[in-house]
C-alpha cells in the first residue's frame, strides 16, 4: 500500500502500524498533501505544534464548513453533513455561535457539578462491577469499558435504562460504521442509520421535556434561548446526539486502552497499586497513550501557512492526533508509557474553543473505574485475541478478553478518593 492508501484505509488504524508511519511523516513530510478516493484530497498534519495551532484558530480553520469527520470518499461525503448535523451540532459550529450553544448544556460538566456528582458516578461504576460474573472471564470492552460511560452519561441525561442497549448499538453504527463488525449495509449507510436513530431518539426525549423544570442537558437544550431565539428541533436533537456519542466513545476507548497498557507494562501497574493516588496523574498518560480520537477535519477559510506549507482557502485539513501525542519535540521518550509523566501536554481532548466539554468527566470516570479494578482484583490476565476498531475517526479496542482474579480475602477496603 502507498502512504496515501494507508491514510485513507480505516483498517490500517486497527494494526497499530500507523505510529511508525506517523513518526516518518512528522520528520520528513509534516504537512502532506494526501490524495483521497473522492478526488478532492486534503492536507495531513502530523506535528503537535501545527495541530495545536489549528485547533486554536477556529476562524481560520473551520469546523462548520465541512464538518469534522474524516470524510474522504463520495459515499460518506454524501451523508456526513446531514447525519452529523454540521452547523447545528456544537462539535461542528464555529465561534462565536459555538460558545453560545456550548454554554446551554455545560452545567453538568462544570467543576462544582462534577465534584458534587463524583459520589454518584462512583456508585454507578460500583454497580457495574457488582454485576460482573464470579468466574471473572469477560470481554473487558463490552462488559465493562462500554458500560461505564454509557451509565454515567445516560444518568446525566436522565435516559431510562431500558434504552441504553439500543443507544449503544446506534452509537457503534454512527461512529464505528467503517468497521465490518458494526456494519448494516455499506459504511455510509451504517453511519447514516446510526445517526438517524440517535437523532430521532434525541428529538423524542427532548420534546417530552419542553417546559419541564429539570436541569439535565436535554431539558436545558429544549427550553433554551440563544440571542432571544429558541433552538430549532434539529439543533436540539443534533446536540443531544453529540452528548450521547461523546459520552459513550472517548471514555470507553481511553479506559480499555489504559487497562491494556497497564497489562503490557506491569511495572506501571505496580506503581499504581502501591500508590493509588497516582491515578489522578496517570489518567493523563492513559489518554495520551490510548488515543481515543484518531483524526478530525477542518476547512481553511483563507489562504494561510501551516508549518512551511502554503494552504489555500477551501482546502481540507486532517489533524492526526496519535502523531501529535507521540511527538518527541513535546514528549520525552514518547514511546514509554509512564504513569508519572508530568507535564503531559497531550491533545487527547483537543485544544482551543472545541476542547472536549466532557473531558473532566471522562478523567473522573477513568480514575474511578481504575480504582475499582485495583480495589477488587489482584490480577488481570488476557485470555484471547485483542482487536481494535477499524476507523480513522475514533481509536479504541473492540475486544479485550480477560480473566479477572479477585483478591483471595475478598474485596479490599475501598481506596480513598
Amino acid at each position: 500500500m502507498t502512504t496515501d492508501e494507508k491514510l485513507n484505509d480505516p483498517a490500517f488504524f486497527a494494526t497499530n502500524e500507523h505510529y511508525a508511519l506517523f513518526d516518518h511523516l512528522r520528520q520528513h513530510d509534516p504537512v502532506r498533501w494526501t490524495e483521497s478516493p473522492d478526488g478532492r484530497g486534503y492536507w495531513s498534519v502530523f506535528r503537535h505544534a501545527d495541530i495545536k495551532h489549528i485547533l486554536n484558530e477556529p476562524a481560520l480553520f473551520s469546523s462548520e464548513r465541512g464538518g469534522v469527520m474524516p470524510v474522504i470518499d463520495d459515499a460518506m461525503g454524501a451523508i456526513a453533513l446531514e447525519a452529523m448535523g454540521v452547523g447545528e451540532n456544537v462539535l461542528t459550529i464555529d465561534p462565536p455561535r459555538h460558545g453560545e450553544i456550548r454554554k446551554v448544556m455545560a452545567a453538568p460538566f462544570l467543576p462544582k457539578a462534577l465534584a458534587d456528582g463524583e459520589a454518584r458516578t462512583k456508585t454507578l461504576i460500583g454497580e457495574i462491577f457488582d454485576q460482573l460474573p464470579a468466574h471473572g472471564e469477560i470481554d473487558l470492552v463490552s462488559e465493562l469499558a462500554v458500560q461505564i460511560p454509557m451509565a454515567v452519561i445516560c444518568d446525566i441525561l436522565k435516559l431510562p435504562r431500558e434504552d441504553w442497549a439500543a443507544l449503544l448499538g446506534w452509537g457503534k453504527m454512527a461512529i464505528g460504521g467503517t468497521d465490518p463488525e458494526y456494519q448494516q449495509g455499506s459504511a455510509a449507510e451504517t453511519v447514516s442509520g446510526g445517526f438517524r436513530q440517535l437523532y430521532e431518539y434525541s428529538l423524542q426525549r427532548s420534546s417530552e421535556r419542553r417546559g419541564c423544570p429539570f436541569s439535565d442537558p436535554l431539558t436545558a437544550l429544549v427550553n433554551a434561548t440563544v440571542n432571544a431565539q429558541p433552538l430549532t428541533p434539529s439543533q436540539i436533537a443534533h446536540n443531544g446526539v453529540q452528548l450521547m456519542l461523546a459520552g459513550f466513545e472517548t471514555t470507553r476507548n481511553a479506559f480499555s486502552g489504559g487497562v491494556l497498557a497497564l497489562l503490557q507494562h506491569p511495572d506501571q501497574m505496580a506503581l499504581l497499586r502501591a500508590d493509588p493516588k497516582g491515578l489522578r496523574l496517570a489518567v493523563e498518560e492513559i489518554v495520551r497513550w490510548s488515543d481515543p480520537v484518531i483524526s478530525l477535519m477542518r476547512i481553511a477559510t483563507a489562504d494561510t501557512v501551516i508549518g512551511q506549507q502554503s494552504v489555500r482557502a477551501g482546502d481540507r485539513v486532517l489533524l492526526w492526533f496519535p502523531s501529535a501525542n507521540r511527538d518527541a519535540d513535546v514528549f520525552e521518550k514518547p514511546y514509554t508509557f509512564d504513569v508519572t509523566r508530568h507535564p503531559n501536554l497531550h491533545l487527547g481532548f483537543g485544544a482551543g474553543p472545541h476542547f472536549c466539554l466532557g473531558g473532566s468527566l471522562a478523567k473522573i470516570e477513568i480514575r474511578l473505574a481504575m480504582e475499582a479494578l485495583m480495589e477488587r482484583y489482584d490480577g488481570i490476565e488476557i485470555i484471547g485475541e485483542v482487536s481494535r476498531v477499524q476507523s480513522s475517526f475514533v481509536g479504541g479496542l473492540k475486544h479485550l478478553p480477560v480473566k479477572l482474579i479477585p483478591h483471595a480475602g475478598g474485596r479490599r477496603k475501598a481506596i480513598a478518593s
